[in-house]
């Protein structure tokens, strides 16, 4: 599929905390990826968004707010331990993330990609 094929059928654009329009995928109705379906349908391309979660920056400032998430997401606290190390740089990978803009996805050439 190509990358602006993938963009019209998972993507929507939505305004981001700076004010940016940005690129993000589509929920379900029960707000799960649209790409979920008993498993991730895309686990291998995973975004920087899900190959993180849940080690994001903010997520394991404190216990309370670890707890407070683990609440509402049945897959934390489970499997697998994970070094602090590890952990750390995946929220630094979160936090260096930046979404795609609308602007920077229109100077796109998808022929190059």
């Amino acid at each position: 599929m190509k990358p602006a094929e993938f963009v019209e059928k998972y993507c929507r654009w939505t305004v981001y905390y700076e004010g940016k329009t940005v690129l993000a995928l589509f929920e379900q109705k029960n707000y799960d990826c649209v790409l979920w379906n008993n498993g991730c349908s895309a686990y291998e391309a995973r975004p920087v968004q899900c190959r993180t979660y849940p080690f994001w920056d903010w997520m394991i400032k404190s216990e309370e707010m670890w707890n407070e998430c683990a609440a509402d997401c049945p897959g934390m606290n489970q499997g697998p331990l994970h070094s602090a190390e590890e952990i750390l740089l995946q929220a630094e990978e979160y936090v260096q993330n930046e979404p795609i803009t609308l602007e920077e996805y229109n100077s796109l050439n998808f022929e190059l990609l």
